[in-house]
């Protein structure tokens, strides 16, 4: 089964919006590919839907992720990594991604996806993961 690792983004994104590309994607996570996530891009996902600005409640918030917990695996990278320079904070994906052995990396940040890979690990948009998985 193919290993992803989905950036704080996808995840908003998806969240947003439950017709979208990222919703589909996180649709098929457990049937179609692992997902790996750590605790800091959680804390991070946490932190991003808590804005005011997308008006989730506490109670939407909690369940979004409970959600994501019940379909991802749970890394606590041991490497840490400072390759994205210009927004160091993007690093927590690669380290994440380093831990699990992913194959891929979905993100639609561009500081990621401008990276294309990361040793044998490559970093997709969520449109090209989704249609990978359809091929499958």
């Amino acid at each position: 089964m193919i290993r992803l690792v989905i950036d704080t983004n996808v995840f908003v994104s998806a969240l947003i919006s439950t017709r979208s590309i990222p919703a589909l994607l996180l649709d098929e996570a457990g049937k179609s590919y692992s997902l790996f996530i750590s605790k800091e891009i959680l804390g991070e996902v946490e932190d991003v839907i808590s804005r005011k600005k997308f008006g989730f409640t506490k109670q939407k918030i909690s369940l979004a992720i409970e959600a994501i917990l019940s379909f991802s695996e749970i890394i606590n990278p041991e490497i840490k990594v400072n390759i994205i320079k210009s927004d160091p904070e993007d690093n927590k994906i690669l380290e994440c991604a380093i831990a699990c052995n992913a194959q891929y990396i979905v993100s639609g940040d561009s500081h990621l996806l401008d990276l294309r890979e990361h040793g044998s690990i490559k970093i997709i948009n969520p449109k090209t993961a989704l249609e990978l998985l359809n091929s499958l």
